[in-house]
């Protein structure tokens, strides 16, 4: 694993428009074209985030280019309409990605480690996550992160 110098940001507004096109990078690669709709809601939520609290909104710098971010957020707050139901002192990493051509150089590790510095900074005790079941490059990032299988999500399509 080749390792780069990270820079790790709090979000500011000037970087919206790099985080909606690597959301929509991160749905294509996951074989879905996302519609203008949705790409407007994921913005709201990630800019009523930042606003309820900066912090919660991570970007990754390398060499001054944002290459990867991680939004997590924490108790129970509405974002714009999007309520996230979490439990006191728990938290939840809501969105991770990283460019591909930057994965498996320590820029999602980085990313982790500083969000979760943060939450407990605050007083956060745990944080969940989803990972897809097919995702093995993320599931071994998480694990060596310390992430434990915790139970399931299901879904079913209609």
């Amino acid at each position: 694993m080749k390792m780069i110098e990270v820079k790790v940001c709090n979000f500011s507004q000037n970087q919206i428009t790099d985080l909606r096109e690597m959301r929509k990078l991160c749905e294509k690669e996951s074989g879905w074209e996302p519609p203008q709709e949705y790409l407007d809601e994921w913005v709201k939520t990630v800019l009523g985030i930042s606003r309820h609290d900066p912090n919660l909104v991570k970007t990754a710098l390398v060499n001054n280019k944002i290459v990867g971010y991680c939004i997590s957020v924490k108790r129970l707050h509405n974002y714009e309409g999007v309520v996230m139901d979490i439990t006191w002192k728990t938290a939840y990493i809501w969105d991770l990605y990283v460019i591909k051509e930057y994965r498996n150089m320590g820029v999602g590790t980085t990313l982790l480690e500083n969000t979760m510095a943060y939450l407990k900074s605050i007083g956060v005790e745990k944080v969940g996550l989803l990972v897809n079941y097919w995702n093995e490059n993320a599931k071994k990032l998480f694990e060596k992160i310390g992430f434990r299988l915790w139970g399931y999500f299901m879904i079913k399509g209609l």
